[in-house]
């Protein structure tokens, strides 16, 4: 049985960017931190070249702000039929400096759900994009 007679169906660009945007508003961003691998969970907001979040300077977060490889996966499951996807972004995480970005930014939708005021905005540019479906298409 090939991949793509089993159970795991491969996603085009355009269905993880949907996923990406409009079904998933909470994903994991793993990234090395002291030279030992960490997962943390983020709120996020995304559109078709980046994935962007806030967290506050002094965060183990904000030590993106330099200029860090990361990745970042959302998904859903839906355990009583044994389906769900996943989405995995490869990226440089950065901050984003422009203030009429970061004034933009603010006065969006996303709120972190950790941060407090000043916030720090992270930005990861899209370098590589995948997901996967379990289930039926």
């Amino acid at each position: 049985m090939t991949e793509h007679e089993g159970p795991l169906h491969p996603l085009s660009r355009k269905e993880c960017l949907e996923l990406l945007q409009y079904h998933g508003f909470v994903g994991r961003l793993g990234f090395i931190d002291g030279g030992r691998p960490m997962v943390l969970p983020v709120n996020y907001l995304a559109d078709d070249s980046a994935v962007v979040f806030s967290t506050h300077e002094g965060s183990v977060l904000g030590s993106l702000a330099a200029g860090v490889d990361v990745a970042f996966e959302v998904d859903d499951s839906r355990p009583l039929d044994h389906s769900g996807w996943s989405v995995l972004v490869r990226g440089t995480a950065r901050a984003v400096t422009d203030p009429e970005e970061v004034e933009a930014l603010r006065r969006g939708s996303l709120r972190s759900w950790a941060a407090r005021a000043p916030e720090l905005w992270i930005r990861i540019e899209i370098a590589e994009l995948s997901g996967r479906r379990l289930g039926r298409r």
